[in-house]
């Protein structure tokens, strides 16, 4: 599982979810209790959603806990979830790059057996529906989210000069 164009969507993840916490800093706490219809929660319950999920998925790939613990039901500090998006970013990076087995069977909390590559997959797919869903709670309440497509990455990453949204 060391492809190239793996890491490279594992490392876009990573940076997006570095700058939705960076931009969710920047907001009230009214803001950060923000729903809409259809999706997970509020921006800050979604943000702690996403990391948190990443976090079990690590686990299920690696069976550590994580470092300082799963997170509480209740909502934590931006800064402590800042924390953990960077724990999950390395920690994803050293089992995708060490991973001898990628169609090993992991069997999940649920009882689910799933390959290696389909939970490394589902990290991936997972942060990116979730941080639209926060996208779609800023839109409608008429503020503009930070731009968190592969092409923003790129260009954020000096390997890119595309500037489609």
């Amino acid at each position: 599982m060391t492809d190239a164009t793996l890491l490279r969507a594992l490392r876009h993840n990573n940076w997006a979810n570095l700058e939705l916490v960076a931009f969710c800093a920047r907001l009230s706490a009214e803001q950060l209790g923000w729903t809409t219809q259809g999706v997970y929660g509020s921006v800050h319950a979604t943000l702690q959603h996403i990391l948190g999920a990443e976090t079990g998925y690590l686990h299920s790939l690696t069976g550590l806990e994580p470092p300082g613990g799963r997170l509480p039901e209740s909502l934590v500090p931006l800064e402590r979830l800042a924390d953990i998006a960077r724990s999950n970013a390395e920690r994803i990076e050293k089992v995708v790059a060490g991973e001898t087995a990628p169609e090993r069977k992991i069997t999940r909390p649920s009882g689910a057996i799933v390959p290696a590559t389909i939970i490394v997959a589902q990290f991936i797919h997972h942060g990116s529906d979730h941080r639209a869903h926060i996208g779609s709670i800023l839109g409608a309440h008429s503020v503009e989210g930070p731009n968190l497509d592969a092409w923003a990455f790129g260009r954020a990453i000096g390997v890119s000069t595309a500037a489609v949204r």
